[in-house]
């Protein structure tokens, strides 16, 4: 079996190889404007998403499309492929690599991802494995900061909401420990970051700050990174129903925060940023989208190209 560069975890990632993503993520921006270009002309992508997706498999497959490759799609792999007849995931894995270049999945159990890229001869990408990780939401979530703020050093990040199954949370810690920030984490008690992520961030030195009041604490950060409750991961939809809601983000809370803050979202929202929040110019939740393709594009150049991506 050939060697696959994967790219599974967030752990691959240390700082050199991220400021070097972002130089080229910011060269694919130039490429997008005229139009893409024919760096992955004959090249083929697979998309296996076993949970609803929108932004991340619209965007990987644009990033794809704009790179001059070709995109094999299945938008409901738990309905409509070969799973509704018992097929495993390593034959899965083992079938489709004869028939793409690249594999991009997303799965709701942790490990799903490594576990079908163990019997791939193709690189994978983690398009989010359950509440695990979510690497590229990550690296994209990271490029708008850069982008926005010129810099990740010397920032304070807050993160909002769900931190314990927020895998685009957890994503985020292990990316911004490579660099000098500070953490203020809001949560209900019960959805607090997992303790191994906290132990992590302190272990390389990083101040964190917990706190169950946003109001308390907006006005400290640089970045306000808000996430939305997920029902998914609950369950019992009563336990859901006691968070769902607990923060939201509104023109009121936007007074207290630093004038040169930025606001991002994975998306999708339900109700945790109001859309008062929309116009205002510190809001970049609508604009992480299109640096999610430059970043993608980046991604699949280099593992495909045969350029170094960690």
């Amino acid at each position: 079996m050939h060697e696959a560069k994967h790219i599974l975890s967030t752990d691959q990632f240390e700082r050199d190889e991220l400021l070097e993503l972002f130089e080229e993520a910011d060269e694919m921006e130039k490429i997008l404007e005229v139009g893409g270009g024919d760096y992955l002309h004959g090249k083929i992508m697979a998309t296996l998403f076993f949970e609803p997706s929108t932004r991340t498999r619209f965007s990987f497959e644009s990033a794809m499309l704009r790179l001059g490759g070709s995109v094999i799609s299945n938008a409901d792999m738990v309905n409509t492929s070969s799973l509704k007849k018992q097929e495993s995931l390593e034959d899965t894995g083992r079938t489709v690599s004869r028939m793409a270049d690249v594999i991009v999945m997303r799965h709701p159990e942790a490990g799903s991802v490594s576990k079908l890229a163990s019997f791939c001869d193709v690189p994978v990408i983690n398009g989010g494995d359950g509440p695990n990780d979510h690497p590229t939401q990550g690296l994209l979530d990271l490029y708008t900061i850069w982008k926005e703020r010129g810099s990740l050093d010397g920032l304070t990040i807050g993160m909002v909401g769900d931190l314990k199954y927020g895998r685009v949370v957890h994503s985020q810690c292990k990316l911004l420990k490579h660099f000098d920030v500070k953490f203020v984490l809001v949560s209900p008690k019960a959805l607090a970051v997992p303790e191994e992520i906290g132990e992590e961030l302190a272990g390389v030195g990083r101040e964190v700050k917990l706190s169950e009041k946003l109001e308390d604490a907006i006005g400290e950060m640089d970045v306000i990174s808000m996430t939305r409750v997920q029902e998914e991961r609950f369950k019992d939809r009563s336990d859901y129903e006691k968070y769902a809601g607990a923060y939201v983000l509104d023109g009121e809370l936007m007074k207290k925060a630093k004038p040169d803050a930025i606001v991002i979202h994975p998306l999708p929202r339900v109700d945790e940023i109001s859309p008062e929040v929309d116009d205002d110019p510190r809001a970049k939740y609508f604009e992480q989208p299109g640096n999610g393709v430059a970043v993608r594009m980046a991604l699949l150049k280099g593992i495909l190209m045969g350029e170094d991506v960690k």
